[in-house]
């Protein structure tokens, strides 16, 4: 994968695209989602901050695992984690 479109903004992308992914397969809200973390992992993050983050693609990979924990969703496969990346590295 040598694509000049390829860079850090790419990763933010996959890194959201998981988490929205794992969301919405679990039907939570954002509001949901940031409840869930903090009774499950102490992180306290207010809604619109965590929906900001997500949707920017710009949040640590402590909260990206946090908030798979607090889902109690398993992080995903090498191949599911593979075309994740193929179609947000395909996109212009």
């Amino acid at each position: 994968m040598e694509d000049s479109r390829i860079n850090k903004s790419s990763w933010n992308k996959v890194c959201a695209t998981l988490v929205q992914q794992a969301r919405q397969k679990n039907n939570l809200t954002f509001r949901d989602l940031a409840e869930l973390i903090k009774q499950k992992t102490s992180i306290d993050i207010e809604p619109n901050n965590l929906a900001n983050r997500v949707n920017r693609g710009n949040f640590s990979a402590s909260l990206l695992l946090a908030a798979f924990f607090a889902m109690e969703e398993p992080l995903p496969r090498s191949n599911e984690l593979e075309n994740i990346v193929v179609k947000v590295f395909e996109q212009p």
